[in-house]
C-alpha cells in the first residue's frame, strides 16, 4: 500500500515538474504584475553594448522628463525616480510607475552609468507612459560593462 502511494505521488511530482509555461514576453520567468490604478508596469531587459551580455544587479531609473517651451530636460533625483534592480539574467521590472514621461538611467546615478538612448537619433529615448499598461521596453542596450 505505501509503495502504490508512493509511486502515486512520484507520478504527480514528474508531471507538475514537466508542465512549463511558454513565455510571452522578454522576461521569461518574471511574475508581471497588473498595473495599479491609474499606474503602469515596464519590464526588460539591459544588455551591454560593449560585451552584448545582461548586466545583472544594476540600478535601472526612470528619470522624469520635465520640459518648457524651449527644451526638455531628465532629473534622476536618485532618492525619488521610480526604479529597480536587474536579476542575473538583466531582467527587471519597475511596478506602480505613474504617466509621465521618463528617460531611463541605467547604472550607479553617482558613478557609472548610460542612458537608455534611440538607436536612429543618439538622443536619450524619451518613455511616455500610459496608466493601465504593461508595458515591455524590450532589450536595451546600455555603454557600461558587465
Amino acid at each position: 500500500m505505501r509503495s502504490i502511494a508512493f509511486l502515486l505521488a512520484l507520478v504527480s511530482l514528474i508531471a507538475c515538474s514537466t508542465t512549463q509555461s511558454v513565455p510571452t514576453s522578454t522576461t521569461p520567468n518574471v511574475v508581471i504584475p497588473t498595473p495599479t490604478s491609474g499606474e503602469a508596469v515596464v519590464f526588460g531587459r539591459v544588455l551591454s553594448s560593449i560585451t552584448g551580455q545582461p548586466i545583472y544587479r544594476v540600478r535601472v531609473a526612470f528619470a522624469e522628463v520635465l520640459r518648457n517651451e524651449e527644451t526638455a530636460i531628465f532629473v534622476d533625483d536618485t532618492g525619488l525616480s521610480p526604479f529597480a534592480e536587474t536579476d542575473l539574467e538583466g531582467r527587471f521590472v519597475v511596478p506602480n510607475l505613474p504617466p509621465k514621461e521618463y528617460v531611463i538611467v541605467v547604472g550607479d546615478p553617482f558613478g557609472l552609468n548610460d542612458v537608455v538612448r534611440d538607436p536612429t537619433t543618439g538622443l536619450p529615448r524619451i518613455w511616455s507612459i500610459e496608466a493601465g499598461k504593461q508595458i515591455d521596453a524590450g532589450d536595451l542596450t546600455v555603454n557600461i560593462g558587465v
